[in-house]
């Protein structure tokens, strides 16, 4: 008798490129590593190929487990549609969700595409706008909920999770060294404040030479060479290098990363959208 794929399998497969670790895996499926080993051999015998092979202390999917890693995401996604055009009918309407601009780009595409496929019926309108925007405007109910960024004692709400702050400036300009030091930030940005306190308790002499309403914007005044400025660690381009006390800068704090809700709370479609949020934040393990 010809084997068949197993959804969990697969499941596990797609958990594993996604987080990319077996450890980070195994919290995401709810099993312990040595089982989720055991799946992925299991799943090498059905397929009769190698699907992972080591780097190092890491293992990687070979040709054929990116190749099977496709196949996997379709699979997984058409029995999602299957599912939810008999499970969910009751999940519809919108959802207003607010996401800090830092994480758009690189947290939402997968969460907004698994989201689609299992409540088609659901719209969602997206404001990105800075933190303390976002607060404002879900406290006042315009938004259902926001993902946003705070420093500890900034704001009571649902942390998911924290990642350090970082000092960043252009891979091609010598920035650092401009006397005072001029930085960039968002208009009304909380991390503003803290870069600031953490260079005046270090006597570190500064001007904010410019502003700007959004996170592309304070990358792209970096990397021209006008500015240094903080990020997130995981926000980070390629292109802006990090700068650490080696470098004569001050540790920052960590900045908590979590949920508020509106005062109206949250309909079965707002908080259908807020547990898959909770979820993939807690695979990727943002912190480091």
């Amino acid at each position: 008798m010809q084997d068949n794929l197993d959804m969990e399998l697969l499941q596990t497969l797609v958990a594993i490129a996604d987080t990319g670790s077996f450890a980070a895996a195994s919290k995401l499926v709810h099993r312990t590593q040595s089982a989720i080993s055991m799946q992925m051999k299991r799943l090498e015998e059905i397929v009769g190929q190698p699907l992972f092979q080591k780097e190092g202390r890491r293992s990687v999917l070979t040709l054929h487990g990116q190749n099977l890693l496709l196949y996997a995401r379709r699979i997984l996604t058409l029995q999602q549609e299957a599912l939810a055009s008999f499970r969910s009918p009751e999940i519809q309407g919108e959802v207003r969700f607010g996401v800090c601009d830092d994480y758009v780009e690189g947290l939402l595409p997968p969460i907004l595409a698994s989201f689609a496929a299992q409540y088609p019926r659901v719209h969602i309108r997206l404001d990105s706008e800075s933190s303390k925007e976002l607060i404002s405007a879900t406290v006042e109910g315009q938004l259902d909920f926001s993902l946003v960024n705070a420093i500890s004692s900034q704001l009571e709400f649902e942390t998911l999770t924290s990642e350090p702050l970082v000092w960043v400036m252009s891979r091609h300009h010598s920035t650092e060294e401009g006397q005072p030091l001029t930085l960039a930030f968002e208009n009304s940005c909380l991390w503003g404040i803290w870069a600031k306190k953490a260079l005046d308790d270090q006597k570190i002499h500064y001007r904010v030479g410019y502003s700007t309403r959004n996170h592309n914007g304070t990358i792209a005044m970096v990397e021209a060479g006008l500015a240094i400025s903080v990020l997130s660690r995981s926000t980070v381009p390629p292109q802006l290098r990090i700068l650490t006390e080696a470098d004569g800068f001050p540790v920052l704090p960590l900045s908590e990363i979590g949920l508020i809700v509106g005062p109206k709370g949250l309909s079965p479609a707002s908080q259908k959208l807020a547990d898959a949020v909770r979820q993939n934040l807690s695979a990727r393990s943002i912190a480091a």
